[in-house]
């Protein structure tokens, strides 16, 4: 497994995102239609023997489930074994980010995990009544107090970003959506922001909701049931036409270099100078294993990481 080094922490460059845990995201409609707390488990256990030691998630996801069951499973982990996984939440997609709230959400994160402390701790999104230097300073406290040991902002912007380089206490990690097919983050200077204040950048979403899966073709229909169908206020702006023939261009540059579409998209991800981490969403451990394994195993290329690249772009 790749390394890197977030917040100061050693942590494998491909993680766990605890999204699917007993629902999808944080959306209520959807709660149930996630994987069980046995494929939850399944999922952990197969994430661990792979080396990765990130897991992702937020106090918002299928309404606390998510936590409860990575909780469970960290119990089932010996003492060495838990001493080598880190564990981020989020907090303020519900109740928004006033200090009375991330104090109240982080006690119901901590016990619904298990655990005395989370190694990082999320703005899951920005709160239009609450300015960032109050966040940034509640986050501090946290800190302070031991209750986390770093905290980072979530689907953030340029001026967010900004925002939060004035105070003395700053996060120091974003977790922005960031893929081969939506990188707005490199146009609208959010990581040049980033390499501005010294933040890591951190990204989910590697498989644009499914689109790189290999799985749809833009004169179909949006499968019922799909991430792309059931997420469209995440998902629905890339639904255009230009999309079926970048999706092409990359399925037939994987084919031609040995690797599945989703293996180059995590591959690309993975290798990219800008991410320090990406949040692996799989629904199974045969799928994550062969996401890891290809973007693990497969070594760097210039070639090919310029081709994606490309390809991605333009669908040439």
């Amino acid at each position: 497994m790749i390394k890197r080094t977030l917040a100061g922490l050693e942590v494998s460059a491909l993680a766990l995102g605890g999204a699917n845990f007993g629902g999808l995201g944080s959306a209520r409609r959807l709660i149930g239609q996630g994987n069980s707390e046995a494929e939850v488990h399944a999922l952990l256990d197969c994430g661990f023997a792979l080396g990765i030691t990130l897991i992702d998630t937020a106090g918002s996801y299928a309404d606390g489930a998510s936590e409860s069951m990575i909780g469970r499973w960290l119990k089932t982990r010996s003492p060495a074994e838990r001493e080598g996984v880190r564990v981020a939440s989020k907090v303020g997609l519900r109740g928004g980010l006033s200090a009375g709230n991330i104090k109240m959400e982080i006690e119901r994160s901590l016990d619904r995990l298990g655990i005395g402390s989370l190694d990082y701790y999320l703005a899951h999104v920005p709160d239009p009544e609450t300015p960032w230097p109050l966040v940034m300073d509640t986050m501090a406290r946290l800190k302070e107090i031991g209750l986390i040991r770093a905290f980072g902002l979530s689907n953030v912007s340029r001026e967010d970003i900004r925002a939060c380089a004035v105070t003395d206490e700053r996060p120091t990690f974003i977790q922005n959506r960031f893929n081969l097919l939506d990188q707005a983050d490199t146009e609208t200077d959010v990581m040049e922001a980033c390499r501005q204040e010294g933040l890591a950048y951190t990204c989910y979403s590697p498989l644009a909701g499914g689109l790189l899966s290999g799985a749809y073709s833009y004169a179909a229909a949006v499968r019922e049931g799909s991430r792309l169908a059931l997420r469209p206020d995440l998902y629905a702006h890339l639904w255009e036409p230009g999309i079926g023939a970048r999706i092409e261009a990359l399925k037939s540059i994987a084919e031609s270099w040995g690797l599945s579409l989703p293996g180059l998209a995590v591959w690309w991800l993975a290798h990219h100078p800008k991410v320090t981490t990406v949040m692996l969403g799989a629904r199974t451990p045969r799928q994550l294993e062969r996401l890891v394994c290809e973007a693990v195993d497969f070594p760097f290329d210039a070639a090919l990481f310029n081709a994606a690249d490309q390809a991605s772009r333009n669908g040439k």
